[in-house]
């Protein structure tokens, strides 16, 4: 694929993204997406998982904004964009939708190393998610890694996979 195409589907994706109301620097907050999948997974936010990923907006946006070399984002842009799909179970197919855009618009750049290393710490992460000590309703006992963050979990793989730019 020549530069030219990526620039192409890139402002299609970013397009796709304005017409869900991410625009601008909140483009950079797309990554958090998969997370959010995952905290949905089994059908309910708990705390642990929250506090994850308000420790992973930190970084997130420590990241982006260094990158960048001025504040581009703050913690409550980040928290207020994340606040939309937590305070309230988001329709899934968006969450796919917003998820499918993610290798174009975060991981086509010309840095394939950076690609990669973003790519992995967006599955780890996922994986941290759902590895967070939670209880069962169904028996009351600690549970780890609810079959329905399993299958979350592969489908964002399979996803990032499938769609990621290689060199």
């Amino acid at each position: 694929m020549t530069t030219e195409d990526l620039s192409v589907l890139r402002e299609r994706a970013i397009e796709n993204l304005a017409r869900c109301g991410i625009e601008g620097a909140q483009v950079y907050l797309i990554d958090i997406i998969p997370l959010i999948q995952m905290i949905w997974a089994d059908g309910r936010v708990q705390p642990g998982e929250v506090v994850f990923l308000s420790d992973y907006i930190e970084k997130h946006v420590s990241h982006i904004n260094g990158l960048a070399g001025y504040e581009m984002l703050t913690i409550d842009d980040a928290q207020r964009f994340v606040g939309r799909f937590l305070n309230t179970r988001p329709d899934p197919e968006l969450l796919k939708t917003l998820q499918a855009l993610i290798p174009t618009v975060r991981l086509s750049t010309s840095d394939p190393e950076a690609n990669k290393a973003l790519r992995q710490s967006l599955l780890a992460a996922c994986m941290d998610v759902a590895a967070i000590d939670k209880i069962d309703t169904s028996t009351g006992l600690p549970s780890r890694f609810d079959p329905a963050e399993k299958v979350c979990f592969f489908e964002i793989l399979e996803s990032l996979e499938e769609k990621s730019i290689e060199s």
